[in-house]
C-alpha cells in the first residue's frame, strides 16, 4: 500500500510541474506575472480504486495557483490651472410676466351673462380663457373703448367647453361681449380694465 501512496504522490508532483513549467495556470487569463497576486488553493480529493481485488481509498490533496488581478494604479493627474475671477455679466432681464384672464359664460333662463376672473389686468400678454358653463354656444370679443376696426376674438365654444386666445393688450378700458345673434342683448356682455406695464 505504501508503494502505491508513493506513486500516485510522485505523479501528482509531476503533474503538479508539468502545468507550473508549461505556464498554463488556471485563472491567469493575459494577465502578467507583475499584474497579479498569485493565490494558493487546495482540495481534497478521495477517490476508490480496486487493487487486488479488494476496494481501496486514495486520498490526496489537490494544490493550484490562480492570479487575481490587480487594480490598476491610479492616474495622477496634474492640478488644473488656475482659474481667472469670471468677469461681472449683467443681470438678465426678467421674463416678461403673461397675465391670465378667465371669462364664465353663463346662460340662465333669467339671467345671461360674462363674469371675469380679474376685473383688471396689466398691459402686455394677456392668455383670455372662455369657459362656457351654458347650455348654448358662445363667444368673445375684445375691443378697446374708442378705437374702430375688427374686434379681437377668441373662437365659439360650445356648452361646457372653453377656448383660448393670446393677445397683446394695450393700456385702457375694453369692452367685452359675444356676437352670437341676440347675446348681447341678453346681457352677454362686460368690461375688463387694463392697466399701464
Amino acid at each position: 500500500m505504501s508503494r502505491a501512496l508513493a506513486s500516485l504522490l510522485a505523479l501528482t508532483l509531476t503533474g503538479a510541474l508539468g502545468l507550473a513549467g508549461t505556464g498554463s495556470i488556471s485563472g491567469s487569463g493575459l494577465a502578467t506575472a507583475a499584474d497579479c497576486a498569485w493565490q494558493q488553493h487546495s482540495k481534497r480529493v478521495v477517490k476508490r480504486i480496486l487493487r487486488d481485488g479488494k476496494t481501496r481509498r486514495v486520498v490526496r490533496t489537490r494544490h493550484w495557483w490562480t492570479c487575481n488581478q490587480l487594480a490598476a494604479a491610479p492616474v495622477i493627474e496634474p492640478p488644473p490651472a488656475p482659474i481667472s475671477a469670471p468677469s461681472p455679466q449683467p443681470e438678465p432681464e426678467p421674463a416678461p410676466t403673461i397675465e391670465h384672464l378667465g371669462v364664465k359664460a353663463e346662460d340662465k333662463a333669467e339671467k345671461w351673462s360674462f363674469t371675469l376672473s380679474h376685473s383688471s389686468v396689466a398691459a402686455g400678454e394677456v392668455i383670455v380663457e372662455l369657459n362656457n358653463q351654458g347650455g348654448d354656444p358662445h363667444n368673445l370679443n375684445l375691443r378697446r373703448e374708442g378705437e374702430v376696426g375688427p374686434p379681437l376674438e377668441v373662437a365659439e365654444a360650445g356648452p361646457l367647453e372653453h377656448r383660448t386666445g393670446r393677445f397683446t393688450l394695450a393700456a385702457g378700458t375694453y369692452k367685452l361681449w359675444c356676437s352670437l345673434p341676440e347675446h348681447e342683448e341678453k346681457g352677454m356682455h362686460t368690461t375688463l380694465v387694463v392697466g399701464g406695464g
